[in-house]
């Protein structure tokens, strides 16, 4: 009892020891000197977010919902000669009670105070051919490609991490390699998610995450092939999914500039077998396409345009009878998906999987402190006896795929170098998938104050 209420408080000063120690360091130091001594290194931002849902579009819930938010990590890095010791901490809960039990809040929402990060990093200097690397373990999170599988949460309230081992290394003509083999970290709360509880994460015993990532640049050109693996089991106090897939996928992208056109292409094949309650084991087997195309006008505003369009659909062979023990339902790993589906928290409709959608952007910066971007996409069931994970729905009986069509508006403003202020709206106009279930239009916006040091 005692620890938990000294978590928030233990947190607090953690941020404020950041916050005194970076604006120490600016008021004191003079051009060309160093901030903080050479072998070590303290960062970590904290960020406040109000979030605002008016239209329920779950099955099962009703009304309105409301959240405010508090995320604030701090790292710190000593470097001892070729062996660098990293630690992160993180504490992610909601506060001032503004979110209620009717809230969609979780463990992928609230994490009090807990270890992010822990581990050693080793310089393995020149292998073969290969050019230098870095081996890190213990506990560590990832970034990988373009995030759609592995990534660093950054619009989420968690973050995603992970304990074994991963090395990075050159190859030739300046590809990058990264291998990896892990246990995801489990999230936990004690007891309600809304009561901010806090209950040591801890590392799936019986989970295995590894994979194989390359990326390489030709001119203007992006390559990326990656193979992941992963193996869960259900265990003790962590309940899983239990799967047992491999994900093979290949990555194409050209840079924009002004004048330009751009392109991206990823798609991503998926096998293995899938347990489901009492439909035991199934066959899985899923496909996934993503397209982006583009054109930058010019470089004062960086003002881009771009077509999208994603298709993620189970069972390659074309069978989409749920009932034939074969799993359809793409599954996106450890991925994000605020930069292709808009806005997730509270909100958050549309994952990785069964989705037919067709859409179009446009990305500009007025000034270098200023950045708008507004997309419009309308959302289709890739099959049609599929559901919509998100929303609760596990098989469309409606007479059509269509879902409905979401726009967003994001306004992100820097006013200065340790602040953020990032200001997020979407519509959600229900279409026949949602409104068979007794689901109408849905009305979300958050703003979010992040302070970095």
């Amino acid at each position: 009892m005692l620890v938990a209420c000294l978590r928030p408080l233990l947190c607090c000063a953690l941020t404020a020891a950041g916050v005194l120690f970076s604006l120490c360091c600016s008021s004191q130091v003079q051009p060309g000197e160093r901030t903080q001594p050479h072998w070590f290194s303290l960062d970590g931002a904290s960020r406040l977010r109000f979030e605002q849902l008016h239209g329920q579009y779950r099955v099962g819930r009703e009304g309105s919902d409301q959240g405010l938010f508090l995320r604030t990590n701090v790292r710190a890095r000593a470097r001892f000669s070729s062996v660098l010791l990293e630690t992160e901490v993180l504490d992610a809960r909601h506060v001032l009670g503004i979110a209620d039990g009717g809230s969609p809040l979780s463990a992928s929402t609230i994490n009090p105070l807990d270890v992010l990060q822990a581990n050693l990093q080793f310089n393995t200097g020149q292998f073969a051919k290969f050019g230098p690397g870095v081996l890190k373990l213990g506990r560590f999170t990832m970034d990988l490609g373009s995030g759609r599988f592995v990534t660093r949460n950054g619009t989420r309230n968690t973050i995603n991490s992970y304990a074994g081992l991963e090395w990075s290394w050159g190859g030739a003509q300046g590809s990058q390699w990264r291998a990896f083999y892990t246990s995801p970290v489990q999230r936990r709360v004690d007891g309600l998610a809304l009561d901010n509880r806090a209950k040591t994460d801890q590392v799936q015993a019986k989970a295995r995450f590894w994979g194989l990532h390359n990326s390489s640049q030709t001119g203007a050109l992006k390559t990326q092939w990656f193979w992941f693996g992963l193996k869960e089991q259900d265990a003790v106090n962590q309940p899983s999914a239990k799967r047992n897939i491999d994900t093979l996928g290949v990555s194409l992208a050209t840079t924009p500039g002004p004048g330009r056109w751009m392109a991206e292409v990823e798609t991503a094949a998926q096998w293995g077998e899938v347990w489901r309650g009492s439909q035991g084991r199934q066959k899985h087997s899923a496909y996934f396409f993503h397209l982006t195309g583009g054109y930058q006008i010019d470089s004062t505003r960086n003002t881009l345009w771009a077509l999208h369009y994603d298709y993620v659909i189970g069972d390659v062979t074309g069978d989409d009878n749920p009932a034939d023990q074969r799993s359809q339902g793409f599954d996106s790993l450890f991925g994000g998906r605020r930069g292709d589906f808009g806005p997730t928290g509270i909100f958050g409709p549309f994952t990785r999987t069964n989705l037919n959608t067709p859409g179009l952007s446009l990305t500009t910066s007025p000034s270098p402190r200023w950045q708008l971007k507004a997309m419009a996409r309308g959302y289709w069931l890739a099959s049609q006896s599929g559901g919509l994970p998100a929303a609760g729905i596990t098989s469309n009986q409606a007479s059509s795929r269509y879902i409905g069509s979401q726009a967003s508006l994001r306004l992100r403003w820097r006013p200065s170098a340790p602040w953020l202020l990032d200001a997020t709206a979407a519509y959600l106009a229900a279409g026949d998938v949602l409104e068979h279930v007794g689901k109408g239009d849905a009305r979300y916006a958050y703003l979010a104050l992040t302070y970095q040091f």
